[in-house]
């Protein structure tokens, strides 16, 4: 298993792809998530998502940990959280910090200053100050406006997004509706892919299962003839309430 690079490690997807519908009126419900991760068809971990939101601001973690083969040896274990407020009935990100250890240790942090127009990215190989423009999210708030966007009947979603050092636009979009076997039963569920140059061996795919507040419950990336990632749902809670599981497909 490589270390994470700048740009991506296997697990950082699964991290933006997990927040709540971005409301401040209709504010969503806390939630936490359980997921198996496989490397390849295998089991090597677990990661546990949760949500929360309250007195006019929200929190999200995610929790990463290698528990099979080599991400077991290595220690693998991944942290993050977002920390935001809502405005005009939107949320926008504050702080959002990781922490990745796989042999070495990878920290990133990035620091929202609205009142000034920057954000303030600290990473390993430095430190950028970007220039924040409206609408500007962090990777927990693709998964918030792409939740949210279903909830409207949107399909389609052209985001900001700041990476290290720099905001980068990414292209997401639904691309079907389908019936797919889950852990809790046969869920039907919204899948929208990130849209790359057609030139790009890269995928990343995500099933919003919209019973369940268009929480994702399949994930999928990689690069097609090497590595595959897919995480797997196996517990959701949602406003306190355990979800039961259903018929099968």
């Amino acid at each position: 298993m490589p270390l994470p690079s700048r740009s991506k490690s296997a697990c950082l997807a699964l991290i933006f792809l997990l927040s709540a519908a971005p409301c401040a009126a209709q504010a969503p419900s806390d939630f936490e998530a359980r997921l198996e991760v496989l490397r390849n068809g295998k089991e090597m971990g677990e990661s546990v998502f949760t949500f929360e939101s309250s007195d006019g601001r929200w929190r999200m973690a995610s929790q990463i940990r290698g528990t099979r083969g080599l991400a077991r040896f290595i220690g693998l274990e991944e942290s993050s959280v977002s920390e935001g407020d809502w405005l005009d009935g939107a949320a926008r990100p504050l702080r959002f910090e990781r922490s990745v250890d796989a042999i070495k240790t990878f920290e990133w942090t990035a620091d929202f200053n609205w009142q000034e127009g920057v954000v303030r990215s600290t990473y390993p190989d430095g430190e950028s100050l970007l220039e924040l423009r409206p609408g500007v999210v962090d990777e927990a708030g693709i998964g918030l406006r792409v939740r949210a966007g279903l909830a409207r009947g949107e399909d389609d979603w052209h985001l900001l997004v700041v990476d290290e050092d720099e905001i980068e636009e990414q292209h997401f979009a639904l691309r079907g509706v389908e019936r797919i076997q889950t852990s809790l039963g046969c869920l039907e569920a919204h899948r929208v892919e990130k849209i790359r140059d057609p030139t790009s061996k890269r995928y990343t795919r995500t099933w919003y299962a919209a019973e369940h507040d268009f929480v994702p419950v399949r994930i999928e990336h990689g690069k097609q003839g090497d590595d595959h990632m897919e995480s797997r749902i196996i517990e959701i809670t949602v406003g306190g309430r355990k979800v039961e599981a259903g018929p099968d497909c």
